[in-house]
């Protein structure tokens, strides 16, 4: 009797705890599905902003922003622009000084009929005579046909001569320029319209056609790509005649030297990468990898802030690799021990590693995306589950862009030189790279509380 009793009572209590439970579960999944809802709101509503903000831009807009990244890029339009300018400043000065004086030159010249003033010559006719004697005077062809009489419009034309003088050295050296790089292009001219956040290659072996196979794999990875060696035009051709989705250029050049990257468009280029070059050598050579230091240098000294990815076969290029300021360097022997040591330790941790990076297909595997701004400044959690239930990614973890820690800005002008030196050398030998530049750091599965911000990337599992 008692034992029933006791059956029944613990039947009752593991009832009232499984109600409790389906209670606290129906709770967690509404706060859940409330976090994913705000976490999925909040990419929309920033999605849409985007959406509205390109609507309202409009053909001018579109306009001056073409027209400014002209101007920044191309010396020749930025030197006849300010020529120009200069031109119809004077223009307009002398016409309001010395208008009686234009204003007659143009009747005497024109006759009797204007275009804008009728029987007599008015203010637009006389801008338009100033501005036909600016641009004589500012080309030094001088037809002599009107010149200023009042000593304050012959003190202008001082000014604007000598003015003359820097502005057309300028458009003559920068017309120069043009032309030798033209020149130094030759037939091989690339089209530079297509040429921006894109890949250059410099350097061959077995190792580039199957980097170029995982870059196609990545629909986020950039499908224009350059590739930059002295390896036989079929060959190259035969290499790379599977490719669907990626765009590959071949030059046929050596790439160290500065010419032949500026024509790779290496200050547009995304990744710049260096690999050990094979080019011309008998199976039984080893690559020169002294060319692979001094691209890298070559390449930070055209542009300082490139992405300079390094593949070396010798450790002892990695100092130099570091004193050159390389952003990634990538070693491979030093990864072999510990895959063989985890055949051992941990079978499966290797064909793991293989399906994610070797054996990427598309829309597979581990691949770094963007972080959508809306994200930004939330927590990990917030993060996982917008990638989860928007997308059913795994977030991993998180690829962040690091400054990098400069010696020469730290110690400035008061530093001693010997002292710098020696810390130098004594940080070389430990193996510490001190930089400038930016590097990218690994966080693998941080905290929930862990707060992303805008120079993180995500680590996906697709």
């Amino acid at each position: 009797m008692d034992s029933n009793k006791n059956t029944q009572a613990n039947s009752s209590s593991f009832d009232d705890i499984d109600k409790k439970i389906q209670a606290n579960q129906v709770l967690y999944d509404q706060l859940h599905q409330s976090l994913i809802d705000e976490t999925i709101s909040k990419v929309e509503d920033e999605n849409n902003k985007k959406e509205s903000n390109k609507a309202e831009i409009s053909f001018l807009d579109n306009f001056i922003s073409k027209l400014s990244n002209y101007y920044s890029s191309n010396e020749l339009f930025r030197y006849a622009l300010w020529g120009f300018a200069a031109v119809f400043f004077a223009t307009t000065i002398l016409t309001i000084i010395e208008y009686p004086l234009f204003s007659g030159s143009v009747k005497d010249d024109v006759g009797d009929g204007f275009m804008f003033g009728g029987s007599e010559p008015n203010w637009v006719d006389t801008f338009f005579h100033t501005f036909w004697w600016a641009v004589v005077t500012f080309t030094t062809v001088g037809y002599g046909d009107v010149s200023p009489e009042t000593h304050l419009g012959k003190f202008l034309t001082i000014i604007i001569m000598i003015l003359n003088l820097g502005i057309v050295t300028m458009l003559t050296g920068a017309v120069s320029s043009v032309l030798v790089a033209a020149r130094l292009k030759g037939d091989d001219k690339l089209d530079e319209t297509k040429f921006h956040n894109h890949i250059i290659i410099a350097g061959w072996n077995s190792a580039v056609q199957s980097a170029l196979r995982l870059i196609e794999a990545n629909e986020d990875s950039a499908s224009v790509v350059i590739l930059i060696n002295e390896t036989e035009e079929e060959i190259i051709k035969r290499a790379i005649s599977g490719f669907d989705r990626l765009d590959i250029t071949h030059l046929s050049e050596n790439f160290t030297q500065e010419g032949v990257l500026k024509k790779a468009f290496i200050e547009e280029c995304g990744t710049f990468m260096i690999v050990p070059d094979e080019s011309g050598l008998l199976p039984n050579e080893k690559p020169d990898e002294d060319k692979t230091v001094l691209t890298a240098l070559t390449a930070k000294s055209i542009l300082e802030d490139i992405q300079v990815v390094a593949y070396i076969l010798d450790e002892e290029y990695i100092s130099h690799l570091h004193r050159a300021n390389v952003n990634e360097i990538v070693f491979p022997d030093e990864h072999i021990p510990h895959m063989l040591a985890k055949h051992v330790t941990d079978p499966g941790v290797p064909q793991l590693f293989d399906e994610l990076i070797t054996q990427e297909k598309q829309d597979k595997g581990i691949q770094v995306v963007s972080i959508p701004k809306g994200l930004v400044g939330l927590t990990h959690n917030k993060v996982s589950a917008y990638y989860k239930f928007k997308h059913k990614w795994l977030l991993v973890g998180y690829a962040i862009r690091k400054a990098g820690f400069s010696l020469e800005e730290q110690m400035g002008e008061s530093g001693s030189p010997i002292i710098r030196d020696m810390i130098k050398e004594q940080l070389d030998s430990a193996g510490i790279k001190l930089s400038s530049d930016e590097h990218v750091i690994v966080e693998i599965n941080p905290d929930d509380e862990y707060v992303v911000d805008g120079k993180h990337k995500a680590l996906v599992l697709r």
